[in-house]
């Protein structure tokens, strides 16, 4: 008989420490979201999200400046663009390990 929650792959823990968690929300809003596809990159080689998280991050973090050039006039969408981003991604980062639990 095979249960689903015996059987479960064990999901690695994302943060290590509060201390650890704070850094890497700051990081991401101190680089004004530009670092945050690296961090869920992370997240998701220890699957924590699926692996289309951080291409999503990547694409509006990194696309949104290049776009902006290639297009001009960026002053009046592309910071919105990347403060919404940068906002996503750091509550997004404050929520990543919010359900774990230890003996998982």
């Amino acid at each position: 008989m095979s249960n689903p929650y015996i059987n479960a792959p064990i999901r690695a823990r994302m943060y290590s420490s509060t201390l650890h968690k704070v850094i890497w929300v700051v990081v991401v809003v101190a680089s004004a979201g530009l670092l945050a596809p690296p961090l869920f990159f992370i997240a998701a080689k220890k699957r924590v999200v699926a692996m289309y998280v951080p291409a999503l991050y990547a694409v509006f973090a990194w696309g949104t400046p290049i776009v902006a050039s290639i297009v001009g006039n960026a002053k009046n969408w592309s910071g919105g663009v990347l403060a919404f981003t940068m906002i996503t991604a750091a509550v997004h980062a404050a929520i990543l390990d919010i359900d774990w639990k230890s003996g998982r």
